[in-house]
């Protein structure tokens, strides 16, 4: 094995063929050549990238769809139709309004400066005509009804001495003992006795008045609504009411109608109410008032309707009430048909004749409903006698649209329209 001997290095002083401009030169051009390999690589790989990505795109796409030729049915809805045929409906009109007591009555005191040391109901107790509500201190009455008493007393021990008196006086009259001016003083005097036993009953007996109305009693049979009597408190004759009962617990629906509808409304009426018994059965009243006028700013009159006693009536509750108040020939179709949209009712109506293709132009139009009953609703205005009207479908069409109108059962998955 031989030994190759390494390379001399050159020595700056032997290299004068090789000028140093050359050597910088040589240099140089070496340099650009290993930038370029870098370039080219860099262009290549960029290049690739964009059409891998061009290509997976491509194949995300959906194939656009064909476009219908002109004249294609595929859009066209089929739908079933019913005829509006007349009949003879019951004309309902609708009441609302709040309960309210039929008679309220406010139970106050008559004496003053007496203080509350019992009360005895509270807010939604039942009592009698004559039952005990509410006491007052009674100790100054009862001792001036005992003063009043022993005043009475001495009244009439005066008075029967006075009559006595009288009878002797008449005897000796009789055998001229005494004078008749006399005699006539002594009847004056027997007689004003005697008033004043009449003074002495009055003021016993309204000293027995008064006593008597430190108890407050119920004047009827009802319901304490309102409780405004406080141990301790000092009442004053007309102030403030102590209770407020509701006389038999009678109830009754004060309803505002409109003036155009009260002249279909009279006493004796009935009325359906939204509130139910425990039962599940509907309360059923009788218009006992109509108000002879009317809000001047509103033109509104207010009905009173009479309610069965209940406990599930209460004062100041709102219900509302159907009253049939006669009948009326109207159109009646299904209420299924009728499409309720921007808080409007209405139906979709199809033209009776088609065109060549078969195809029917429908019209969308708002409607006034009347009474409902059997799944039918009775149409006031909007659909005459004899049109057809949509039936199946009829949420999906807008005013113009063609449909294909089927005797059967529509089929099918029915999606509605985007909104417009």
């Amino acid at each position: 094995m031989t030994v190759q001997p390494l390379p001399s290095r050159p020595n700056p002083s032997d290299m004068g063929s090789f000028p140093r401009q050359a050597m910088s030169q040589g240099h140089a051009a070496k340099r650009p050549s290993g930038r370029n390999k870098w370039l080219i690589l860099g262009t290549v790989l960029v290049v690739a990238a964009a059409a891998a990505t061009y290509f997976f795109l491509n194949r995300q796409q959906p194939a656009t769809p064909a476009v219908p030729p002109s004249g294609s049915t595929s859009n066209i809805l089929t739908v079933t139709s019913v005829t509006a045929a007349p009949e003879n409906v019951a004309r309902n009109l609708m009441v609302t309004g709040s309960l309210a007591a039929w008679d309220e009555l406010p139970i106050g005191t008559q004496v003053s400066g007496l203080a509350i040391v019992q009360v005895l109901v509270d807010e939604g107790d039942k009592v009698k005509a004559g039952q005990v509500l509410a006491r007052f201190d009674d100790s100054v009455l009862k001792a001036e009804l005992a003063s009043r008493e022993a005043s009475l007393r001495e009244a009439e021990a005066i008075a029967t001495e006075a009559e006595a008196n009288i009878r002797r006086a008449e005897e000796l009259s009789r055998t001229g003992a005494i004078s008749g001016r006399d005699l006539d003083a002594r009847r004056s005097t027997a007689a004003t006795a005697k008033a004043r036993v009449g003074v002495a009953i009055a003021a016993r007996d309204q000293a027995a008045v008064r006593l008597a109305q430190t108890e407050i009693r119920s004047p009827t049979d009802g319901t304490v609504a309102k409780r405004n009597a406080r141990l301790g408190a000092v009442m004053s004759a007309g102030g403030t009411e102590l209770f407020t009962i509701i006389r038999d617990d009678r109830v009754e629906l004060v309803a505002e109608v409109p003036e155009v509808d009260l002249p279909s409304l009279a006493p004796g009426q009935e009325v359906v109410l939204n509130a139910t018994d425990a039962d599940g059965n509907p309360f059923v009243g009788t218009v006992r008032l109509v108000s002879p006028v009317v809000d001047v700013r509103s033109r509104i009159g207010q009905v009173k309707i009479a309610l069965p006693a209940s406990p599930q009536l209460r004062p100041g509750m709102f219900v509302s009430g159907i009253a049939r108040v006669g009948t009326v020939s109207a159109p009646v179709v299904p209420e299924a048909a009728i499409v309720y949209r921007d808080a409007k009712s209405l139906l979709v109506v199809a033209d009776k004749a088609a065109d060549e293709n078969g195809h029917h132009v429908v019209h969308v139009r708002e409607i006034r409903t009347g009474s409902r009953a059997n799944g039918k609703v009775a149409i006031l205005s909007g659909v005459t006698a004899g049109e057809s009207v949509v039936l199946t479908g009829a949420p999906y069409l807008r005013e113009g649209e063609k449909v294909t109108i089927s005797d059967g059962v529509v089929g099918g998955d029915v999606r509605p329209l985007p909104p417009q």
